[in-house]
């Protein structure tokens, strides 16, 4: 290991992530959207260290709408992940998964063809992805997996005013943290105040970091830079996702936010040309937070949050969002929503 690699001001999780005991990494998104995208952001690094990466998606888009060159790798009561590649088949307006095998295939044509799982977010429960993860497992030899949320809401315990989408990813957090026999276990979120924009606090989120670092399981943040190489090749597979997709085609708000925040937008004033598409003038307020890494052990996410402690046995994903409601009531009354104070209230 050089002297970079092990400087002790590198965040703990990248010094565990460099552990050459770990040979495959399952990089997964956390709860929909471009959760899976956003992990492209350590892709280069984890290259670098050596490590095999094995991708899924556990996205919005439905597997069954993507044909051609597919294969059915998991079908439980009904629901169905498959691994596709650039030969497979997308919706025209929405089709990621075989985008980024495409972009892989372009970056690294000595390693083609990639591949993607990908599998539908809203269908699952804990027992259902237990059992797809823990097949993932045994086929690649998985040594860690990391979670990636754009936003912030998987960090959410469930007292707090609004959620953002919280059934898929605690259903992901809940999931990963009861997997055995694992060495790393990580979340990482980037976009960290991305989910106001889906009526979550950035002083819930704050207070999340502060809460976890209390409990041990902070693992670090790093900023992302324009020049740095993980956000090169991560803006690369957006635009070459978005030229895929159409100019009438998807568009991620998360991913806008975060391009436009690692670039230096700040305020809600204007709208960079990232998020032109999706967002009016003051609908999203942009700050340097967004453009950070941060790093937390699953285990530790999922001790602290009470949704997880709801939804773990449910068997359908009725039942989550109804254990969801039912654990909300109990707690007799919710934070009201949680506001920075005022500048004027805090000088002398």
């Amino acid at each position: 290991m050089s002297s970079v690699d092990s400087s002790l001001c590198l965040p703990t999780f990248l010094r565990r992530l460099a552990d050459p005991g770990i040979k495959t990494v399952l990089l997964c998104g956390c709860g929909g959207g471009f959760d899976f995208v956003h992990g492209l952001l350590l892709y280069p690094e984890l290259r670098r260290l050596g490590k095999c990466v094995v991708i899924g998606s556990y996205s919005f888009g439905r597997p069954e709408r993507i044909g051609g060159e597919t294969q059915v790798i998991f079908k439980r009561s009904g629901v169905v992940a498959k691994r596709v590649t650039a030969a497979s088949v997308p919706p025209a307006d929405y089709g990621p998964e075989v985008h980024v095998c495409s972009f892989l295939d372009r970056k690294f044509p000595a390693d083609a063809p990639h591949w993607v799982y990908a599998y539908y977010a809203r269908e699952f429960t804990v027992p259902l992805l237990r059992q797809l993860y823990q097949q993932f497992i045994r086929e690649h030899t998985v040594d860690a997996v990391i979670l990636v949320d754009g936003g912030s809401d998987s960090l959410m315990a469930g007292d707090e005013e609004g959620l953002g989408d919280p059934i898929e990813d605690a259903v992901s957090v809940t999931t990963v943290a009861s997997l055995e026999g694992l060495q790393r276990k990580l979340l990482i979120i980037v976009g960290l105040g991305a989910d106001r924009f889906n009526h979550v606090s950035d002083v819930a989120s704050l207070r999340a970091v502060a809460e976890l670092t209390g409990m041990g399981g902070f693992l670090g943040a790093v900023g992302i830079e324009p020049t740095c190489p993980g956000y090169g090749f991560y803006r690369e597979c957006l635009e070459h996702i978005e030229h895929a997709h159409g100019v009438h085609g998807f568009r991620s708000v998360i991913s806008g936010a975060i391009r436009s925040s690692v670039e230096g937008s700040f305020g809600r004033e204007s709208v960079p040309p990232a998020l032109k598409e999706r967002v009016s003038k003051g609908g999203i307020f942009l700050w340097p937070l967004m453009a950070m890494l941060w790093a937390f052990d699953i285990d530790t996410v999922a001790r602290r949050s009470r949704i997880a402690k709801w939804i773990c046995e449910c068997q359908t994903v009725a039942e989550c969002y109804a254990a969801l409601e039912d654990g909300r009531c109990l707690l007799g009354s919710l934070r009201e929503v949680e506001d920075f104070p005022r500048h004027e209230e805090m000088r002398w």
